[in-house]
């Protein structure tokens, strides 16, 4: 005889399972598009948004990717890896930075600072893609985690080759850097 509280747990862990994977490494980034807000583009000395979309994530150049909690405690977590990548002088185009930032997830009054906050860090790095996410569009999509950073590694072709959701530690840093390094000199 079947037992339904067998089969409750089963379609759980089903449901659970289908919720986890929505990114994994050797896996593709799921589309999502951010219509109002979206990317920070310098227009002569101003800064203006556009809408920005997962398929604007160019394939042929290894990918960076920040999915990041619009709060203090980002920095923190970004900063030993961040302050590795600076010392890592990088030619330009050698691979896409992309920080998609849930302004969803900033604290009740901060949306100000946080605005003033990604300005300035797009001026100090032009070249990066500062994508703002006002709805959460992103942890919807990517099914990560509300409240801080998940950093994924996407090769030239659009695989996942690194994931990790929270604070880095020096191994993760190590990792992340061999593992650009690789996918950057495999496009050169």
């Amino acid at each position: 005889m079947i037992n339904f509280k067998n089969i409750v747990l089963g379609l759980s862990l089903i449901s659970i399972s289908a919720v986890c994977s929505a990114i994994e490494v050797g896996g593709t980034l799921p589309s999502f598009s951010v219509p109002s807000k979206g990317e920070l583009i310098i227009d002569g000395s101003k800064i203006r948004h556009q809408p920005w979309s997962t398929a604007q994530i160019s394939k042929g150049t290894p990918a960076l990717i920040f999915h990041v909690a619009a709060r203090m405690s980002s920095d923190v977590i970004i900063a030993p890896l961040k302050e590795r990548l600076d010392q890592g002088n990088y030619e330009p185009g050698s691979f896409q930075s992309i920080s998609v930032i849930n302004l969803d997830d900033a604290l009740w009054g901060t949306s100000g600072f946080v605005g003033s906050e990604l300005e300035k860090n797009k001026r100090e790095h032009p070249q990066a893609v500062l994508v703002a996410d006002d709805k959460g569009l992103g942890i919807s999509a990517w099914q990560v985690q509300k409240g801080t950073v998940a950093f994924i590694l996407v090769d030239a072709e659009g695989t996942i080759r690194y994931l990790k959701e929270g604070k880095l530690t020096t191994e993760d840093v190590d990792t992340i850097i061999h593992l650009l390094d690789v996918e950057i000199a495999k496009n050169n």
